[in-house]
C-alpha cells in the first residue's frame, strides 16, 4: 500500500517536471479523447491496431475502442480541430492495449507531437524534446533508424513496379516481408505456364509481318508489348541479387557519425542511384550533429518497421539491465498517418512518448 501510493506521488511529480520543460520548449498541453472509432484505427490505419485493441460496442452498437496511442489520439485532435498551420501537442494519459494473451495492458505515457511543421529541425526539436528529462540515466543509449531509407532502396533496385510497392508496403510485416523475399528470390511467386504461352504466342507473332495490323495495332508494337512482358519478372540473376542487397542493407548497424559515409559506401558498392539519397542523409547529419554529441546513438537501418505508420526518423531511448532492454521512450515521422485517418492531404508530423511507468522503476 506504502509502495503503490510513492509511485504515485513520484509519478505525478515526474510529469509535473516533464510537462513542465515541454511547455518551455513551447509545447501546448492537450487533454486527449479516451475512446476512438474503432474503424478509424481498423480501415484506416493499418494491421497495428487490429490484434491489440481493446472494443466494445456503445448502445447504438457501433464499435468503440480504448485509445491504443496516444499519437493517434493527437492526430486526430488536431483533425476534429480543424487546424492548418503547425501545432506542438504535450500530454499526459494511457494507452491501452492487448498483449499476445489477451490480457489488458496499460501504458502511463508523457509525450509531445510537432504536426505540420515545414522547419527541417523539427526532428532535432521533438528527439531533444523526448530525451532532455532523461539524460542524467545512466547509460542511457539511443537507436535512431529512417523507414525513408528502404523506400529509396527499394526504388532504386531493378525491380518491376509492382514488386517495389510491395516490399515498401509490407515493410512492417516481417513474417510477411521475409516470405516475400523467399518469393522474390526463388521466382515461387511467376506463373510459369502462363510465361511459355505467352513465349509460344511470341514467337507465332516473330513470323508475322511486323508491319500488318492486329486489333489496331502493329505487329511490331505487339511483339514489343509481349517482349517486355516476358522479361517483367526478372531472371532468377536479378531476384537473388536484389534479394541480397535488400539482406545486407537491413544488417546495417552503426553509430550515427558513420552512418553518412556507410550508406553512401553501401549505394556506390551496389552500383545505386544516390541522387535521393542525399536529402535523408543530410538530416541524418543534422541529427548527428546535435543529438550525437549528447548520447550514445546507433543507427540501425532495420529498427522502426513494428509500427506501420511510421514514414521516417524513428528512435528508441533505453537501458539495459541484465541483458534486459528497458524502453524509456521511442518515437518518429508519420507523414502519411493524419491523411489516413481523414485529413484532406499528407502533412509531416513526429512525435514521442516517455514510458512513466518504466522509468519510476529505475
Amino acid at each position: 500500500m506504502k509502495q503503490g501510493l510513492e509511485k504515485k506521488k513520484l509519478k505525478e511529480d515526474l510529469s509535473k517536471k516533464i510537462l513542465s520543460y515541454f511547455k518551455k520548449n513551447k509545447f501546448n498541453f492537450t487533454d486527449l479523447d479516451l475512446l476512438i472509432d474503432t474503424s478509424l484505427l481498423t480501415e484506416r490505419s493499418g494491421e497495428q491496431f487490429k490484434k491489440f485493441t481493446l472494443t466494445y460496442k456503445d448502445l447504438f452498437g457501433k464499435e468503440i475502442s480504448l485509445r491504443p496511442d496516444l499519437t493517434v489520439s493527437t492526430a486526430l485532435k488536431y483533425i476534429q480541430e480543424k487546424k492548418n498551420k503547425e501545432e506542438k501537442y504535450c500530454y499526459y494519459g494511457s494507452a491501452y492495449r492487448l498483449d499476445k494473451d489477451g490480457d489488458l495492458k496499460v501504458f502511463d505515457q508523457i509525450g509531445c507531437e510537432i504536426i505540420n511543421s515545414y522547419n527541417n529541425k523539427s526532428e532535432n526539436i521533438l528527439i531533444n524534446s523526448i530525451l532532455e528529462p532523461l539524460k542524467k540515466i545512466n547509460n542511457l543509449e539511443v537507436t535512431l533508424g529512417d523507414v525513408g531509407l528502404f523506400k529509396i532502396l527499394v526504388e532504386s533496385l531493378e525491380l518491376p513496379a509492382r514488386w517495389k510497392l510491395r516490399l515498401v508496403k509490407n515493410f512492417s510485416r516481417i513474417e510477411y516481408f521475409e516470405d516475400m523475399l523467399k518469393r522474390l528470390e526463388t521466382n515461387y511467386d511467376l506463373d510459369q505456364q502462363a510465361i511459355k504461352l505467352d513465349t509460344k504466342r511470341l514467337k507465332d507473332l516473330e513470323k508475322l509481318d511486323p508491319n500488318s495490323v492486329i486489333g489496331g495495332r502493329k505487329i511490331s508494337e505487339i511483339i514489343k508489348r509481349f517482349n517486355k512482358k516476358i522479361k517483367d519478372p526478372r531472371d532468377d540473376y536479378k531476384g537473388k541479387r536484389n534479394v541480397k542487397i535488400i539482406r545486407d542493407f537491413l544488417k546495417i548497424n552503426t553509430s550515427i557519425k558513420n552512418t553518412k559515409s556507410i550508406i553512401s559506401s553501401f549505394f556506390s558498392k551496389n552500383k545505386l542511384s544516390n541522387l535521393s539519397i542525399n536529402n535523408y542523409l543530410r538530416k541524418i547529419g543534422r541529427i548527428d550533429k546535435d543529438i550525437g554529441k549528447k548520447y550514445s546513438v546507433n543507427f540501425k537501418t532495420n529498427f522502426g518497421r513494428n509500427t506501420d505508420y511510421y514514414t521516417g526518423v524513428v528512435f528508441l531511448a533505453y537501458v539495459k539491465k541484465n541483458s534486459t532492454i528497458i524502453e524509456l521512450a521511442r518515437g518518429g515521422e508519420y507523414n502519411g498517418l493524419l491523411r489516413t485517418l481523414g485529413y484532406k492531404k499528407n502533412i509531416p508530423a513526429i512525435g514521442g512518448a516517455i514510458n512513466l511507468n518504466e522509468l519510476i522503476n529505475l
